[in-house]
């Protein structure tokens, strides 16, 4: 699937969009450890009615990873706001996975001005902030060894039974795609920086907050991020309109059942 490429500059360093399709804009965000390429079966689909725009957080896939950089789920937020307002993008369809449904749900409240929907797909929230000593030992240097050592074919393949239903779904071409920008010289320092700026998740408050229709999808297995935490979203977001889980899916839909999330997405943009 081609695609226009841009370098979006923002604060801390430059974002990597990708750009399919022509239509009403629709926006992708990816989830923590992935990148716009989780989104690729989805985003071929929507192209042929939206103009779908694919962002690499900072820190991840191939966008900037500057290891004194700021990381945490609310820096994130204003970074994707700001390439929103350099892109010039309104009346926006924002859809968000896992970390990214959060950082998604942040931006929304920190402005709902350029969004016209929201979608969480299996997002994070509600959690409690890292202990200090907890921040510490999980940003030590330690963990540069474990990410060169886990984040690799091998690593990843040990992992995904976790994260999916069935783990067949990913072949090595797929893998060696999610693990490439694991090899970055970067990458090390920037997860120890993820873990040191990683704040509490987003409670009840600025949930509260968020006026603009929103949709909830969940896997119905998610080990991740259980569908548990789908139901507190629903408990505390003021405009839910529509909350699917999709059965036999963890955590990925986006790649367990592109199918289904692509249907699901088209159905709640035409109303």
């Amino acid at each position: 699937m081609s695609a226009q490429v841009l370098n979006v500059a923002v604060d801390g360093g430059t974002l990597y969009v990708e750009v399919h399709g022509q239509g009403e804009p629709v926006l992708l965000v990816h989830g923590i450890f992935a990148s716009s390429y989780c989104w690729r079966l989805v985003a071929e689909k929507l192209a042929e009615r939206y103009t779908v725009y694919v962002v690499d957080l900072l820190g991840f896939g191939q966008s900037d990873m500057p290891q004194d950089g700021d990381y945490s789920q609310s820096a994130q937020a204003r970074r994707v706001l700001n390439m929103i307002e350099q892109l010039e993008l309104h009346n926006l369809r924002l859809v968000g996975h896992s970390m990214g449904g959060e950082i998604s749900a942040l931006a929304a409240s920190f402005d709902p001005t350029p969004f016209r929907q929201l979608v969480l797909v299996a997002a994070d929230g509600f959690r409690p902030a890292f202990k200090p000593w907890q921040r510490r030992l999980l940003s030590g240097a330690w963990m540069g060894w474990l990410v060169r050592r886990g984040f690799d074919e091998r690593g990843f393949r040990r992992s995904i039974s976790l994260i999916v239903q069935d783990p067949s779904i990913y072949g090595s071409d797929v893998i060696a795609e999610y693990v490439a920008p694991y090899r970055r010289k970067e990458f090390p320092l920037a997860v120890r920086q993820l873990v040191k700026n990683r704040e509490a998740g987003i409670g009840p408050e600025l949930c509260h907050s968020i006026a603009i229709p929103t949709m909830l999808l969940w896997g119905e297995q998610d080990r991740i991020v259980p569908p548990q935490i789908g139901d507190r979203y629903r408990d505390v977001l003021p405009n839910v309109v529509r909350y699917e889980r999709c059965d036999h899916c963890g955590h990925m839909p986006m790649e367990e059942h592109p199918e289904w999330l692509t249907k699901e997405l088209m159905q709640f943009f035409e109303t």
